[in-house]
């Protein structure tokens, strides 16, 4: 076996996996810079081949054996929800209300259309409120459908109890070793029946997608002989191992955003700030919007993550995410205002660098001179034609990339045809290449990527073929972006102190016009100011922050990787783990109730709970956190009585006491 070279640095690489692109960045354990990094495109149906086509660029520059860890934060578990990809799976909701339930399902809130009810339940206090309807289940377990691949269990008033929820899976392993099963107590110590147990059905029909992305990463890694640690970033930004995100992938929600939130700070150094600071992370899809406190820590949000319209128990990172990135669709309305987003395009100059006829169909558009916006659609990767007019879109693009005009030209109906060309493009059956701020600085001389004849064609048919318009429409482009990521970031920092724009229907207005006086005068009556240093990450950063920390009155701040921060936080992210426990008196019986994780627990007195509940959690999530990747874990912990006064005052009566581990790695 070949030594170790000992004067290369080692250290950890980072990887994004984003909507657009992924960023790898390795991380030098001595210095703590950025040693290497590297972008590349992010091929959706080939997320290790992304990776590996990333790794290749790294390796150029550090050799397998400088790499001590290996880091991943991904958005395949949103994207999976978002676009209805789960895996087959079957949810048994226990003691649940009917009607209910019934509802939520009818909803498709549940993230599954097959739903078992099932006899049982607890109480508020752990007591069983019916009898688990054991052989009712099994006879549910004899009917699920071959094809499902994972099942969830929860049962209502599980995080107090969760005996039938343990006695379902142990049924379900026995009639169905080949699915994987979540349980809702699992994921979640917090009360809100329904949120559980959406949380619990996700996870479930998450579980074969990440098992099989992990997989393929592990093998990437072994083929270019990174044999090393796989850890995953969670959605509060926090690292668990690879095997812990394969039983619990849920937590991975938002893990992008969150990486990116880490790295800003660690670039930007905003730990040692004497103010809170805002994250302004631009993509080329979206852009976010996370705000740090005085630690540079990203906020939590207070309820759970919200994604593809089902909410989840999940917390993560306080986000705000709105349709603006280097590739939003760039268009004028009838009433010739100028719209960005939120929908994405790719851009003309990158698609017109893998495609050349994409230069000849924009000539055929300034030939035709009635084009309002420089449109390309080629034949798209998902779903399936619908009809006749579909079926001919798709085959004549099986030739290559065209113009609306062009696929237009023989339909009867064609102003019907364009709404139905947009349909298309919505389901994935064709995608477009548009206008887009990207272009926009490539038409202006500021980015020299790819083709830059194409931005330079498509700024043209957006201005209405007069030359002396492209460089004012270019410019309107660019301060535009800033203009809206100023709107956001006000919006959400006024949000976040309670205010509520929905019952104040002219607050925006007010917050429009201070940014339209700002953009056309010098001297305005009217500005805004943030309280927050703005930090700006994110590819397209560099271009757009300084006019939207202008706009905002606002110190900023573009670090250095700034383009690869979410690879720099995967890369500097650490291991923490959280569980609270809750005991509450039994009013009429006397005495307390432990409500542990594997069971509940009397006893007489509250201090005697206490102490019994801290020696038996300590030793478990001790071991937990080795589950999840620690190395050493160490465990905090933390008491909190909640009490209330009556008797006028006279007496106090205890209502609960909640106990907080929390577990951070010394390895």
């Amino acid at each position: 076996m070949e030594e170790f070279d000992s004067s290369l640095q080692r250290g950890i690489l980072g990887i994004d996996a984003g909507g657009t692109f992924t960023d790898l960045a390795f991380w030098g354990e001595k210095d703590g810079a950025v040693v290497a990094s590297a972008k590349t495109r992010t091929m959706h149906s080939d997320l290790a081949g992304t990776i590996r086509n990333g790794l290749e660029i790294i390796l150029k520059e550090v050799k397998p054996e400088q790499i001590k860890a290996f880091n991943l934060a991904t958005t395949l578990a949103t994207n999976a929800i978002v676009e209805n990809k789960l895996r087959p799976g079957a949810l048994f909701l226990i003691g649940y209300d009917r009607d209910i339930a019934d509802k939520y399902y009818r909803g498709k809130k549940f993230g599954t259309d097959l739903v078992y009810m099932i006899d049982g339940g607890h109480d508020p206090k752990g007591n069983e409120a019916a009898a688990f309807g054991e052989e009712a289940f099994r006879d549910s377990c004899d009917k699920m459908p071959p094809y499902v691949e994972t099942a969830a269990v929860s049962s209502f008033f599980s995080v107090r109890n969760p005996s039938h929820e343990l006695r379902a899976r142990d049924i379900l392993h026995e009639k169905r070793p080949d699915i994987h099963v979540t349980c809702g107590h699992e994921l979640a110590s917090e009360l809100d029946a329904l949120k559980r147990a959406t949380t619990a059905a996700l996870n479930a029909g998450l579980i074969p997608i990440v098992m099989e992305l992990l997989d393929s990463v592990e093998s990437v890694c072994a083929f270019f002989g990174i044999h090393v640690p796989i850890m995953i970033v969670r959605s509060d930004g926090s690292l668990v191992s690879m095997e812990w995100a394969r039983v619990h992938p849920i937590e991975t929600i938002l893990s992008g955003p969150a990486a990116s939130s880490i790295g800003a700070c660690y670039l930007a150094g905003a730990a040692n700030f004497s103010r809170g600071s805002c994250v302004f992370d631009i993509g080329g899809t979206t852009t976010d919007i996370i705000y740090l406190d005085g630690r540079g820590r990203p906020m939590l949000g207070t309820d759970g993550t919200t994604v593809g319209g089902h909410k989840t128990l999940i917390k993560s990172i306080d986000i705000y995410t709105f349709g603006l990135g280097g590739d939003s669709r760039v268009r004028f309305s009838k009433e010739r205002k100028l719209l960005i987003g939120p929908r994405r395009v790719m851009s003309l100059c990158s698609a017109a660098a893998d495609e050349p006829r994409v230069v000849g169909c924009l000539e055929d558009m300034i030939a035709d001179g009635n084009c309002r916006e420089p449109i390309v659609v080629f034949k798209g990767e998902r779903g399936c034609p619908s009809g006749k007019f579909e079926e001919r879109i798709v085959e004549a693009l099986s030739e290559g990339p065209s113009t609306i005009n062009r696929l237009m030209k023989n339909e009867r109906m064609s102003n019907m045809g364009v709404i139905q060309l947009e349909e298309m493009e919505e389901r994935g059956l064709i995608d477009y290449a548009g206008f887009t701020p990207t272009d926009a600085l490539t038409a202006m001389g500021r980015l020299g990527k790819w083709d830059g004849r194409a931005s330079e064609l498509g700024a043209l048919i957006l201005a209405g073929g007069e030359e002396k318009s492209v460089a004012p429409l270019c410019d309107a482009v660019c301060r535009r972006v800033s203009l809206i990521a100023a709107e956001n970031i006000f919006v959400k920092r006024l949000s976040a102190e309670g205010f509520d724009f929905s019952r104040n229907e002219g607050a925006l207005a007010l917050i429009d016009y201070a940014l339209d006086s700002h953009d056309a005068l010098s001297s305005s009556p009217l500005r805004l100011q943030l309280d927050r240093e703005l930090i700006g990450v994110g590819a397209p950063a560099w271009a757009f922050i300084a006019g939207t920390a202008d706009a905002l009155s606002a110190d900023l701040m573009l670090p250095e990787n700034a383009g690869v921060a979410g690879a720099v936080g995967s890369a500097v992210g650490t291991f923490f783990l959280r569980y609270a426990v809750l005991i509450t008196p039994l009013a009429a019986e006397g005495g307390y109730r432990a409500h542990l994780p594997f069971g509940i627990k009397d006893y007489e007195f509250i201090d005697n709970a206490v102490n019994d509940t801290i020696n038996t959690i300590v030793p478990w999530i001790k071991s937990r956190a080795m589950d999840a990747g620690a190395k050493n874990p160490t465990v905090t912990y933390k008491r909190e009585d909640t009490e209330a006064t009556i008797a006028g005052g006279i007496r106090k009566i205890h209502l609960s006491t909640h106990i907080f581990f929390d577990v951070s790695d010394n390895g």
